[in-house]
């Protein structure tokens, strides 16, 4: 299974897509002279992009993402300057080849343009939700704990609770067990 990968000026080679998506990119970067980070991404003729870069797994198999006997041209991924709060920012997809068709053009400045929105669209969604505090997280452990324990009340096993739920009253014999565990830990 392989596709053709067109890039340069009139350059082409083939790719066989039956590998990693890891090891697929790998090869391009190194089959066109890119360094190996440098984000990349393939896309048809017609200037859909495959959003390799994006794939959550990049150990499955490419040719889960290409059509056998397709023609590609390699993209390099622009992101925002690193270290600034744009460095995960969509700027721009550039196809490797010397003279791009407009319409080409014109598709991958859309499709990032809907990228960017779709991320911060993503971003502002989650801005509302703060991450929770220590005292919350501890309040809620402490309530599913009470929770379990109440709920083994028909094994009595009531966390100091009768079976009506009632606390439950002490015994001499407990409470002289109390009493000497106290006296043991002053010593």
């Amino acid at each position: 299974m392989f596709i053709c990968i067109k890039y340069g000026d009139n350059r082409q080679f083939l790719a066989n897509i039956n590998c990693s998506v890891l090891l697929l990119m790998h090869y391009l970067r190194d089959k066109v002279g890119l360094q190996r980070t440098d984000p990349i991404d393939l896309c048809e003729e017609n200037g859909t992009l495959k959003l390799l870069f994006l794939v959550k797994f990049p150990e499955d198999n490419a040719s889960k993402f290409l059509t056998p006997r397709g023609t590609y041209y390699i993209c390099k991924v622009e992101r925002g300057a690193p270290g600034t709060k744009h460095e995960n920012s969509y700027r721009a997809f550039h196809p490797i080849i010397k003279y791009p068709p407009l319409d080409l053009l014109d598709s991958l400045r859309n499709q990032c343009d809907f990228l960017e929105k779709s991320r911060l669209k993503i971003l502002k969604s989650q801005d509302g939700k703060k991450p929770p505090t220590m005292e919350s997280l501890l309040s809620c452990m402490a309530n599913q704990v009470v929770g379990k324990t109440m709920g083994k009340a028909g094994a009595n096993v009531s966390g100091g609770l009768d079976d009506e739920g009632q606390p439950r009253k002490t015994t001499t014999a407990a409470k002289a067990r109390l009493e000497a565990s106290r006296k043991d830990k002053h010593r």
